[in-house]
């Protein structure tokens, strides 16, 4: 685990330098981090005090009020010690724009990171956004909704989108052209109006696949707020930070994975 978790935080120091300067807060921004690593605990530093301790596997952090600014002397340390496993200085975070930081397993079961900028376009009525992201140490799948393949070929690291019709579809993950095993599912999901439910495969076939969600709401013609991030299926998962917020370093570089949406018919 040690040296699990060291790769893991070099990876992270690997790309945090790479920040250029963010401009003054914004009220447009919305970034969420998530840690998708099982096993991995960190507490993160910011000049000198501990802001986010024990950021564990499933938690989550809304940095969207940190936007724009810079965070002075970003250290990470392992979780409940005074070891620094990077010291990263001064890191700034993103004034505008909506992202997702996802720390996750590659298909070989190395740490990586995949940062989505998400789609905020608007939905039509009558209808919400599925987008299915795959985080998980396995190989390319095929994601079926109501028992038809709705996105193949999905590899790590990859995500695909449709927007559907309101209600909710029976959602299973097979290895690409198979049937069989089902890795994941059955699991209804519902698609709500409106709103972009976003569904990370995590994990590892080895250990087991794991989903976690979140959500982007008020995407209908005539939204009355603006992009939240609640999960409609995780709901009441804390949110907190640690290594995603090294990770947002990557936003201010401009290392941005962009939405390689899919449609299908509703």
């Amino acid at each position: 685990m040690k040296k699990f978790v060291s790769v893991f935080l070099g990876a992270l120091l690997s790309v945090a330098f790479f920040v250029v300067p963010s401009s003054a807060q914004s009220d447009d921004a919305r970034i969420h981090l998530i840690h998708g690593i099982p096993g991995v605990n960190v507490d993160v530093i910011v000049d000198g005090n501990v802001v986010f301790e024990n950021f564990a596997f499933k938690d989550t952090q809304d940095l969207s009020s940190f936007a724009g600014q810079t965070l002075a002397g970003l250290k990470v340390n392992a979780a409940g010690t005074d070891t620094t496993a990077i010291d990263a200085g001064d890191v700034a975070l993103p004034a505008s724009g909506n992202y997702t930081v996802f720390a996750h397993l590659d298909a070989d079961g190395a740490p990586a990171l995949a940062v989505f900028e998400n789609d905020t376009s608007t939905v039509a009525a009558g209808n919400g956004r599925l987008v299915v992201r795959h985080a998980a140490a396995a190989p390319a799948v095929d994601v079926k909704a109501n028992g038809a393949v709705a996105f193949t070929n999905l590899a790590n690291g990859q995500e695909a989108a449709a927007d559907l019709a309101v209600g909710t579809i029976s959602a299973e993950v097979v290895p690409t052209g198979a049937d069989d095993p089902v890795v994941i599912g059955p699991a209804d999901l519902p698609i709500t109006e409106g709103n972009s439910l976003i569904v990370y495969a995590t994990g590892s076939l080895d250990d087991g696949l794991e989903v976690i969600t979140e959500s982007i709401a008020d995407l209908g013609p005539n939204p009355t707020v603006v992009n939240t991030g609640d999960s409609p299926i995780d709901a009441g998962v804390p949110v907190g930070a640690g290594l995603a917020l090294v990770a947002t370093a990557l936003i201010g570089a401009g290392m941005i994975r962009r939405s390689q949406g899919i449609t299908v018919d509703a």
